[in-house]
């Protein structure tokens, strides 16, 4: 997990984004456990490559975040493109925003090939650029629910304020 808005975001607010992405680091190494799958997590926070091995042989990535309502997306940083789409799977951890109702929030999303995202750049409001992945493709399925003590946590943890 990587945190470069230091310069936007409290102490406080980068902690709990730093949490908040290790829950669902925790939560996706735990439902592959659950599948039989042998997981490795990553020993380096600042891995480029993965966040975890799966099986020994697949590069993992998770993002865990509050989803982009207003454009049907996730999202990550442009710095962030060679690690998800360089990964051989991809998950979304998807927590709910704090003052809106999202049908995808609460699920994990799967992306089994993530080389073949349709992916879009957007500037925020603020300035900042963003890729957006829409949920609504092929490339990527909703895979599991979040268990509810689970997500209850995640929930508590996100510096959103939608």
């Amino acid at each position: 997990m990587i945190i470069h808005e230091s310069k936007r975001m409290s102490k406080t607010a980068r902690n709990m984004a730093v949490a908040l992405g290790t829950a669902g680091e925790i939560l996706v190494a735990t439902l592959l456990k659950e599948e039989g799958r042998h997981v490795e997590m990553s020993h380096d926070q600042y891995d480029r490559v993965k966040d975890m091995l799966v099986d020994g042989v697949q590069n993992v990535e998770v993002k865990t975040q509050v989803p982009f309502i207003k454009e049907n997306a996730m999202t990550f940083r442009p710095d962030q493109l060679a690690k998800c789409t360089n990964a051989d799977e991809l998950y979304f951890v998807l927590v709910s925003a704090p003052k809106h109702n999202y049908h995808y929030s609460g699920w994990v999303m799967k992306v089994t090939e993530p080389k073949n995202l349709a992916i879009r750049e957007y500037r925020t409001k603020d300035g900042r650029d963003m890729l957006l992945v829409d949920i609504d493709q092929p490339a990527v399925q909703l895979w599991k629910r979040i268990p509810k003590q689970h997500l209850t946590l995640m929930n508590n943890l996100t510096v959103s304020n939608y």
